[in-house]
């Protein structure tokens, strides 16, 4: 039976990123890489990043995810939300407005996940 996870309605600006992380996890070949990131990524001294690239969605480049469908890159010491490449990440993931519609549908899906490993 299909089982529908409502967020409350929380207005944008109290959505805290910093303690979610849930547009970094969820599904894998989703955080598109472009060839502007990659040039970025050599660019900044950063050549290794373009090693950690597979295909993704679309027959397009993607940030490689962990055996969880997070983003290698999500997470720092004492930081599980934080990005370790923010800095320099895809233009993809400074696209992505915080409570627009992929914002919160990467949140259901997040909770649905959740819910499912109880």
């Amino acid at each position: 039976m299909l089982e529908l996870f409502a967020l409350p309605e929380t207005p944008a600006e109290e959505l805290d990123c910093l303690t979610c992380s849930a547009c970094c996890r969820g599904h894998a070949g989703v955080i598109l890489v472009t060839v502007e990131d990659l040039l970025r990524f050599r660019d900044a001294g950063r050549p290794e990043l373009a090693q950690r690239i597979v295909p993704g969605h679309f027959s397009e480049e993607a940030m490689e995810t962990r055996a969880d469908n997070s983003c290698v890159h999500l997470g720092r010491p004492g930081l599980p939300h934080h990005c370790s490449i923010y800095e320099i990440r895809p233009n993809i993931c400074g696209a992505f407005e915080r409570g627009g519609w992929q914002c919160l549908e990467a949140r259901r899906f997040d909770a649905r996940a959740k819910a499912e490993d109880v």
